[in-house]
C-alpha cells in the first residue's frame, strides 16, 4: 500500500507541474471527459479528498442519488480560482483515500486516467512511470473494470505496451504507449489512432 501511495504522490507531482504552466485557455479547454474543462477535471480530482461521508451524502440525496450528476455538480460549480485550486490539490499529498467495493490501486487509477484526460487535448507527452502504467493497466482489464466496456470488447486480443513490461490476453495484436493504451481501456476512443495491430479495429466504436 506504501509503494501505491508514492506512485500517486509522483503522478500528482508531475500533473502539478504539467497545470502550473497552463495558460489561462488551456485551464479553460475541454479535457477528455465530456462537458468537462481541465479545470473541472481538476476539481473533480480533489472530491475524494474534500467531500466528507455526510455532505457525500447530503449532495447524493440533493442529486436524486445519481453519481455522475453529484460530481458533476461539484466540478463544474466550484467557484475556487486557478491558484486556489492547485494549492488544494497540492495539500493533498499525503492524505489518502480508499474507494468502497474498489481495490487498492484504485485511487492511483483514478489520478493516471484524469490526467489523460488533460494531458492529451492539450497535446502535452508525459511519460507515466512505468509501474504506475503496469498497475493502472492491470486494473483497466480485470472484470470489476471492464464493466464499463461494451460487453466483449476485450475478448481475442492481445495487449502489449511499448514502454512497460505488461501484456494481456491472447489473439490479435493490440499495440502501443501505456498512455494510449490506459486511454484507450478507461473508454477514450480518440486514443485508439495511436494503437496498432490487427486488433484495433475490433476497439473502435
Amino acid at each position: 500500500m506504501d509503494d501505491i501511495e508514492a506512485l500517486i504522490d509522483t503522478e500528482r507531482a508531475h500533473l502539478l507541474e504539467v497545470l502550473e504552466k497552463l495558460t489561462d485557455d488551456q485551464w479553460n479547454a475541454d479535457s477528455l471527459c465530456a462537458g468537462w474543462r481541465v479545470r473541472d477535471v481538476v476539481v473533480h480530482l480533489l472530491m475524494s479528498y474534500q467531500l466528507s461521508m455526510p455532505r457525500f451524502l447530503s449532495k447524493m440525496i440533493a442529486a436524486g442519488f445519481n453519481f455522475d450528476k453529484m460530481a458533476d455538480r461539484w466540478a463544474t460549480g466550484d467557484p475556487r480560482s486557478k491558484s486556489q485550486i492547485l494549492e488544494a490539490l497540492r495539500l493533498t499529498r499525503g492524505a489518502r483515500f480508499r474507494v468502497p467495493g474498489a481495490p487498492p490501486e484504485a485511487p492511483l487509477s483514478h489520478l493516471v486516467i484524469h490526467a489523460e484526460d488533460i494531458y492529451r487535448p492539450l497535446g502535452i507527452n508525459h511519460a507515466i512511470t512505468p509501474e504506475s502504467a503496469r498497475i493502472v493497466l492491470d486494473q483497466l482489464v480485470t472484470p470489476q473494470a471492464q464493466r464499463s466496456l461494451k460487453p466483449g470488447l476485450l475478448d481475442g486480443l492481445a495487449f502489449s505496451s511499448l514502454d512497460c513490461d505488461w501484456s494481456y490476453g491472447k489473439g490479435a495484436e493490440v499495440v502501443g504507449t501505456s498512455s494510449a493504451l490506459i486511454a484507450t481501456l478507461a473508454g477514450r476512443a480518440s486514443a485508439i489512432d495511436e494503437l496498432t495491430g490487427d486488433g484495433v479495429a475490433q476497439l473502435r466504436p
